[in-house]
Parts: structure tokens; sequence; C-alpha cells
């Protein structure tokens, strides 16, 4: 309905897991990394926990997708407490048998299962998704199923996943064998405002959009409302969405977003935190739309990469993180391409070229201000080539032009023109600028005087600097 309005090949917020669309904030990359700990390090037990909401099973698919060729992976989210016996639901997910077998049959196929995948180099992972519902009764089998291992070669892994209640089922004193072999246990944590921004973005951006459709203000009450947590992320912008087309708006705002999420709550179904400013917001005036611009138009060279007159960098993992990060920017996935980049920054020699594509990626994303910060800090970098430093500090001058902050864009162009006088456009920017001021201190009669007025500053400036 919203998409071919919004220009959109899919649906950015469906509530299916896909893992496709996984944003990877700090909590999900601390868990996806201990989740691969455990599988490299030959961990009996793992444990994944969260809220209902948290991306659990989507994190899982992304690690199935990942590991699928090293390992015999069978995923199970189904079973419940009240089954006899839980062999024959993992035989079913493993592809080995899909009819009835008595216990003693399942044993001995899953045993024989295991030595022809020892046999050939591979361990087999068993992920049990919602394992809250299995109980002590499976889950005991469980341990007794991880007792198949031979002493010095792990055959067998287990992931459960499950909601808080598989913490206190855990706790339980007759459970203590069993948490003894759990190696990694992380329970996930919502979303921080900062990234709840960037996850908005980042499913419009693989949605097929290539520009921010949420306002920063309409993302910040999106955090507001779903406390951080995905899945009702999900359900705010697509309400939002469906709202913004039926009134034709090409872009949510808070105000928007406000309203949809007032409609919604009246059945007090959906569990959206109570805001008291919420009515007041979906009726204030609407100026958000003339805020900055998502996206800061740029001529095309000044779009390119920071160039580098300096050598080539030694082979490094500083070159491998900033390499990475420029492939995810020219793919447009900005939020992973700024992750590389700030690992390629902590290597002194990159310092500038890394900042500077983090402030280019963080303006693609419409986060102006933060791509300021990039660009300052890459100017900090007093040791990077004349070439670098000038081609830096003249996108912080055209990004602070944009913003409307001109003394600060002046100040930057003055400091580029002392340098290099003919650097790209900087004299007849300069100029235009200087005009400006001039013009806002002269009275109202005075002030319909031309482009040749203008220039007489840039001239000035080039006498004093002859």
């Amino acid at each position: 309905m919203y998409k071919s309005f919004y220009q959109l090949h899919s649906k950015p917020f469906s509530l299916l897991p896909d893992s496709e669309f996984l944003y990877l904030g700090a909590t999900h990359r601390t868990a996806y990394s201990l989740l691969e700990y455990g599988l490299l390090t030959e961990a009996p037990f793992m444990v994944l926990t969260g809220d209902p909401g948290m991306g659990k099973t989507s994190l899982l698919q992304k690690l199935i997708g990942d590991t699928r060729d090293a390992f015999s992976i069978g995923f199970l989210t189904n079973a419940r407490y009240d089954v006899d016996h839980l062999l024959p639901w993992i035989l079913l997910a493993l592809g080995l048998n899909s009819k009835q077998v008595d216990p003693v049959e399942a044993q001995h196929l899953f045993a024989n299962f295991l030595a022809q995948e020892t046999a050939r180099h591979r361990r087999v992972v068993l992920i049990m998704d919602e394992a809250q519902n299995l109980g002590v009764k499976l889950l005991e089998e469980l341990r007794l199923l991880s007792n198949l291992n031979q002493e010095k070669t792990l055959q067998l892994q287990i992931i459960l996943s499950g909601q808080p209640d598989l913490q206190t089922l855990l706790r339980r004193v007759d459970m203590t064998q069993f948490a003894q072999r759990v190696v990694v246990d992380y329970h996930l944590q919502p979303f921080t405002e900062e990234e709840v921004a960037h996850y908005i973005r980042h499913r419009i951006q693989l949605a097929g959009s290539t520009r921010p459709l949420f306002s920063a203000a309409a993302c910040a009450l999106t955090y507001r409302l779903s406390r951080g947590n995905p899945r009702l992320i999900n359900q705010v912008c697509e309400m939002a969405l469906t709202y913004g087309y039926a009134q034709q708006a090409p872009r949510i705002t808070a105000k928007l977003l406000a309203q949809a999420a007032l409609d919604r709550q009246k059945n007090r179904i959906l569990p959206l935190a109570d805001l008291e400013d919420l009515a007041q917001i979906a009726v204030e005036d609407d100026t958000e739309m003339s805020g900055l611009p998502d996206v800061i138009p740029e001529p095309a060279s000044s779009l390119e990469s920071i160039p580098s007159t300096d050598p080539a960098p030694a082979a490094g993992m500083a070159e491998t993180h900033y390499q990475r990060g420029m492939t995810l920017r020219k793919n447009h996935d900005y939020i992973a391409a700024i992750a590389q980049f700030e690992q390629a920054a902590q290597d002194s020699t990159y310092h500038l070229r890394a900042f500077g594509q983090i402030g280019l990626c963080y303006r693609a994303l419409g986060f102006v201000p933060q791509a300021v910060a990039a660009f300052r800090k890459a100017c900090s970098d007093y040791n990077a080539s004349r070439s670098q430093s000038l081609s830096v500090r003249y996108l912080l001058g055209r990004t602070l032009e944009q913003m409307g902050d001109k003394p600060e864009a002046l100040e930057q162009y003055r400091l580029i023109f002392r340098t290099d006088r003919t650097f790209k456009d900087t004299a007849v920017r300069l100029s235009h600028l200087e005009g400006d001021q001039t013009r806002a201190a002269r009275p109202p009669r005075t002030q319909s005087w031309g482009f040749g007025q203008a220039w007489k500053s840039v001239r000035q400036l080039l006498k004093g600097n002859s």
C-alpha cells in the first residue's frame, strides 16, 4: 500500500524474523560474538535470553546462515514441555527421520549421525528457540544427550534461546548439573535512543529508500514508545508509514507518528509506553519539515573518496577495516561502514581518512551534526598530507554552510584559501559568504549591491596574502 508511495521494494518493518534486515546494535553484536566464541571454543551449552521481540530468532538465523557450511545445524522452535520425548523432534529438525520411532531406535539413529559427522570433521549444533517452554524434564534429556560426546572430541553443541523465564528455570537447584555446563550466557538489552534512529534508517535503506523517511524527532519518539524493543519499533514504524501514506506525507514526523500511536493505543493491546505528552505532540504545529535537509546536496567531485597522495599504506588490520568500510559505503550500508572506519581510525595513519569517511556516512544518513563532529576530528590530524586536509576541511565547510552556520563555514573556507587559493570553488564560496555578511550588516536600502561588490572582499584577501 505505502511501498510505491515511498519508493520501497519491500516492507522495512515486517514482524516476521528476517536476518537480512538484522541491525546489530551493541547488545546484538556482543551476543553474536559470544555465540561465535562458543562455537569456536567448543562450548557444550550456550544460553541466549531476552524479552519478547528483542530479535533473538533473527540473530540465530544469521548465525545459521553464517555457519551452515561448517556445522550440521538443527533448529527447533516448537518443542513443548508436554511431549514425552524431545529426541524425535531433534531427528526431524536434522532431517534424519520423518516418522514416529521408539526412544531406543531414535537414540541409535542420533548416535550414528554424531559419529558420521565427526568422521567428516563436522560438529552437530542444536538450536532450541523458545527454550523456556521445554521444562525441567526435556532440559534434562538434552543434558543426557550431551553425554554422547566422546572423551576428547566434542560432537554436539546446544544453544538455548528464550525469554527471561529460561534464566529462572536454569537457576533452580535441580538444574545445577545443567547450569554447570553452560559456557556462554547472555541477555539481550533494548536499543539505546541513538541505536533506534540507526535501526530505523538501516531498515528503510535496505527496503530501497535513498533517503531517511523518519525525522530525528520521529525516531526519538519511537524510542520512547517502544523502549528500544525491536518488535515494538517495527509496530510503531509500520503504522506510521501507513498513516503517512493515508495523509500523502512525504516524511514521517513526530506529529504524524504520535497520531498513529494514539489511535493504536485506544484498545490497550499493543504494549507501548504511556507518554503524558503524546496527545500534545499529536496536535502541536509541525515545524520539522523546515529544518535541515536529510541529505546535503553536493557536487559529485566532493563526494568521492578522500584523496591520498601518500604511498600505499602497509598491509594490516587498519587497511582491511578501511577497505571494508569503503565497500560497505559504496553499497550504501552506512551503519556497518561507520563501524569499520572507526576500527581503522585507531591507526594514526588512517585517522583523517577514516573520520572523513565517517562524516560522509553520517551525512548520507541525515545525521548532519554527527557528520560535522567527524569532519572536525579528521581536521585535527595535523600529520596528514595537505591535499587530504584541504579535502576534509572543504567537506566540513560545505556541511556547515548547508546547516546554516555560515560564520563557521566562512572560517573554514578562509583557512583553505590561505593554503591554496585555487582549491575547488573555495574562492567563489568565500565571496558569496563574505557578501552575505556584508549585506546583513548594511541598512536595508543598501542591500541590493551585486556580485562584483562581493568579489572585492576576495580581491582584498588576495592582496593581503600576497
